[in-house]
């Protein structure tokens, strides 16, 4: 009878621990097909939103070609403003989705570093110079130097990184833009002198939608791109990080593999 007994009661944790794991496996499956609903709803929606966004932003890009009162002319670039930072918003939304599905949203290949970030620090000086703010190059890579990246997707992390440098920066402050290999790896900088970000929202920085504040500021922003630059960056096989001094300024910067390195 105590054999009959003991073998019950050593049957008995048995089954529970394998009711617990298909109850797990029941909810990761439900998870996963949650997740995959989700990404295919954001998919749907993204599509439906652009049509229409697209042929309003064409419309009133038709109507700043012609006569318009200064009324007139205000209310319509706000309409194009608004229309284009929807379109980013969507955009940023859709690529976040991407690649959290794992899904291909990269092309690598063998990306020359100085003449990508001088064509980012070009795109960004009418912006820079609306401010008041000096914008250097300082400390550039050698004329050999490629990274493993893929262009279009490096190209919009340092935009993202320098309109930030400028957008938070202070008026007639300064950004520095710089670059430096070691070994294997190639460190983009890019350097501000604005307010910083206080060490206690340092953990916020990167979570979607938000904008420490900034929303108060007037400065738009969707509270995205840098989340969008630090995933992009690591699908790239690289990192994203920054030194920032409350007062004093931030320093983003993104390391890449050397091509061939």
């Amino acid at each position: 009878m105590k054999e009959v007994i003991l073998a019950t009661a050593s049957v008995v944790p048995l089954v529970a621990i394998t009711n617990r794991l298909q109850v797990a496996r029941v909810r990761e499956r439900k998870l996963q097909e949650a997740n995959r609903a989700h990404r295919e709803f954001l998919a749907a929606l993204g599509h439906d939103l652009r049509t229409p966004l697209t042929a309003m932003l064409g419309f009133a890009e038709l109507l700043q070609r012609h006569p318009l009162t200064p009324e007139q002319a205000e209310s319509v670039a706000q309409i194009v403003s608004g229309g284009q930072h929807a379109l980013t918003l969507l955009d940023e939304v859709l690529d976040i989705t991407r690649i959290e599905a794992g899904q291909r949203v990269l092309s690598p290949e063998r990306v020359h570093l100085g003449e990508l970030v001088s064509q980012v620090v070009q795109l960004v000086r009418p912006l820079a110079a609306r401010r008041d703010l000096t914008l250097v190059t300082a400390e550039m890579c050698g004329e050999g130097v490629h990274v493993q990246a893929d262009a279009q997707r490096l190209r919009q992390v340092l935009l993202n990184l320098l309109s930030n440098a400028v957008k938070y920066n202070r008026q007639g402050g300064e950004v520095v833009v710089g670059c430096a290999v070691v070994g294997d790896r190639a460190r983009i900088l890019v350097r501000d002198t604005g307010a910083g970000i206080p060490s206690d929202k340092l953990a916020l920085l990167f979570r979607p939608f938000e904008r420490l504040g900034a929303e108060q500021t007037g400065i738009e922003g969707t509270g995205l791109g840098l989340v969008l630059a630090r995933r992009l960056t690591e699908a790239m096989g690289g990192t994203l990080g920054l030194d920032t001094t409350r007062g004093r300024g931030s320093l983003f910067w993104i390391e890449l593999k050397v091509w061939g390195g």
